[in-house]
């Protein structure tokens, strides 16, 4: 080193620092693009197992349980038409199952409907709650009609024992199974149904007349 020249100055840690971080952002760029490319990579190759044939489900061989005094056969047909389901289901795939379950929802016996087990290749349940009728309504022309506690007209069908039944004629509904009955004296009779619990109710020109399963009378306004 000649005379008189001066060492270059080392770099202090305050020069440093900015070098250290960058070094670290570019790592973890890195790290997370590749994070990202496994991701893709994996959902690629489920997507493509999803629809493989070799886990395909006929819609026929849907495990669940019928409705009271509905067979499996006539239900499955009632939700083919009803709500036109995946046939075949592919279980591993998320919207096929989303579609299994909105076709049986769409079943006006049907509350609500969870695809809750799908075990590829062999199976696939369908976890169903049924809507429970709660009154039996007489029309002016036409069969007894049950309607759900939340005044949804349910499909025809036998009055179950213990259920309501309002005596007053109403106008057949304008509205197809699996729809809220929109009548005044249906949604009214259905609220007393469910505060007082009665066999047999009916309208009165001054409120309600309802019969209690013991045999007494109540007057509601």
């Amino acid at each position: 080193m000649g005379k008189g020249r001066k060492p270059k100055p080392r770099p202090t840690a305050a020069r440093r620092w900015p070098r250290r971080v960058a070094a670290a952002l570019v790592t973890l760029a890195a790290a997370a693009g590749a994070v990202v490319a496994v991701r893709w990579v994996g959902d690629e190759a489920t997507s493509r197992i999803a629809r493989h044939d070799r886990y395909a489900v006929p819609f026929a061989e849907v495990e669940f349980d019928p409705p009271p005094g509905t067979g499996r056969d006539t239900f499955l047909a009632e939700v083919r038409y009803a709500g036109q389901p995946p046939d075949p289901v592919h279980p591993l795939d998320p919207a096929d199952r989303g579609r299994l379950a909105a076709a049986f929802a769409a079943h006006p016996w049907v509350e609500a409907a969870e695809v809750v087990a799908a075990d590829p290749p062999a199976a696939v349940r369908v976890r169903l709650r049924f809507r429970t009728p709660v009154l039996a309504v007489r029309q002016t022309d036409g069969p007894i009609r049950l309607v759900d506690g939340e005044g949804v007209l349910l499909p025809p069908s036998p009055v179950p024992a213990g259920v309501a039944e309002l005596t007053t004629p109403v106008p057949p509904p304008s509205a197809a199974a699996g729809r809220v009955w929109d009548d005044e004296t249906v949604r009214r009779a259905v609220e007393l149904v469910k505060a007082y619990r009665p066999a047999k109710l009916e309208k009165t020109p001054t409120g309600w007349r309802l019969i209690l399963p013991d045999g007494k009378v109540l007057s509601v306004g």
